[in-house]
């Protein structure tokens, strides 16, 4: 069977991480979501709001880990014949856009990362939280929906996970990919 990469994606706070962390615990080769790390670095250097006060240098820093991660597909193993990634490569292109600062050269370099199917989280506001790295509220997180939804649906595969429990969402993940090889 064909290895294939599947992204989880959509509003910040809409329970991506939490299914990433399932599906390893399932066995499945995962990424996690890189954009975390970035926002640390960035608090040690007291950058605060990092992406928002300088778009530029923490989309390049962003991209050039989700491009390794993109790239290291092959190597992950795992019992099953699907990696997921926590957010991919488009993601950067629709943050940059919901900020007005989307530039033809992003759009560009972002194009060619395809994945095979995307599933979307939408806003949900009875599980969003707060924590270190994701500082904006909720109407701000649910704010990026459209744009990263935007990003997806032109070119990938997209199902919408529903608002359920952990459990269900991997049921519904695991019968897609049943029913789409």
């Amino acid at each position: 069977m064909k290895k294939r990469r599947i992204v989880i994606s959509g509003s910040p706070g809409g329970g991506k991480t939490t299914l990433i962390n399932a599906l390893e615990g399932l066995g499945y080769a995962v990424y996690n979501e890189f954009s975390r790390s970035i926002i640390e670095k960035g608090f040690k250097e007291g950058k605060g709001r990092y992406f928002l006060t300088d778009p530029e240098s923490f989309s390049e820093a962003l991209f050039l880990g989700r491009k390794k991660q993109f790239e290291d597909f092959e190597t992950q193993k795992s019992n099953f014949p699907h990696v997921f990634y926590d957010r991919g490569v488009p993601d950067i292109y629709a943050y940059l856009e919901a900020h007005g600062k989307a530039s033809s050269r992003w759009a560009k370099i972002t194009a060619p990362f395809q994945y095979d199917f995307v599933f979307l989280v939408t806003p949900w506001k009875a599980i969003y939280k707060k924590d270190e790295a994701r500082m904006e509220t909720f109407e701000e997180a649910a704010h990026y929906f459209s744009f990263i939804e935007s990003v997806y649906t032109k070119k990938h595969p997209v199902f919408y996970l529903p608002e359920d429990t952990v459990e269900a969402r991997l049921a519904y993940i695991a019968a897609k990919l049943k029913q789409h090889g």
